[in-house]
């Protein structure tokens, strides 16, 4: 049996990265301001926070990969 991360599930649910920039990039489908998908967006308030926390680490690559 595989046990969950005690870190991940003894913290209070994540907040939304929205930063209150809400465009969307239509070339990337990114909201420009969070650059989360629009599933990402209306799925966040349903996501586990080990999805939150999965969902967040592509979000800094997706901001990464704009910085380029």
């Amino acid at each position: 049996m595989r046990r969950k991360n005690p870190k991940i599930t003894n913290i209070p649910d994540l907040p939304s990265p929205c930063t209150g920039v809400c465009s969307m990039d239509m070339q990337n489908l990114y909201c420009r301001g969070c650059f989360r998908t629009r599933n990402e967006i209306g799925g966040w308030p349903l996501m586990s926070n080990e999805e939150k926390l999965s969902v967040v680490r592509e979000l800094r690559a997706r901001r990464r990969e704009s910085l380029i």
